[in-house]
């Protein structure tokens, strides 16, 4: 499925839909740096009921979310490999909560496959936006 935003507002609006119909527990987001990920973050965890700040793990690598469902956040730019990825907890997330993956391209390897996975990418217009994604099942 292919989605155009033209704003973050748009683009939080979808994560917004999303967050109540897709029934993957792993989103797995691939995309240049401003491309919409944590917009579509902060529209998710607002889909799930949740109405605090929400900003990118990228120096934490890790935050966790209390909404409808515990929702773990990361974002891997900084980390490659499975030597990474185990040292922040990626493999140990509990059964019943969603992961929520900035940054997937640098963890390939290591990704579900069955993850829903949403590639980002710019648009014609400064704010717009393309959202490609697929359901692996």
């Amino acid at each position: 499925m292919i989605f155009h935003s033209h704003s973050e507002e748009e683009t939080k609006q979808l994560g917004r839909k999303m967050a109540k119909t897709v029934t993957a527990d792993t989103i797995c987001m691939f995309g240049e740096m401003g491309c919409g990920k944590t917009e579509f973050v902060k529209g998710f965890l607002e889909g799930l009921g949740y109405n605090g700040d929400v900003t990118s793990p990228t120096f934490a690598l890790c935050h966790t979310y209390d909404a409808e469902k515990t929702v773990y956040h990361y974002d891997l730019y900084r980390l490659s490999g499975y030597d990474d990825l185990y040292s922040i907890g990626f493999f140990d997330r509990p059964e019943g909560t969603v992961s929520l993956i900035e940054w997937s391209e640098n963890a390939e390897d290591y990704l579900p496959e069955d993850a829903l996975r949403i590639y980002f990418t710019y648009g014609d217009g400064p704010e717009d936006r393309i959202l490609r994604w697929e359901e692996n099942e």
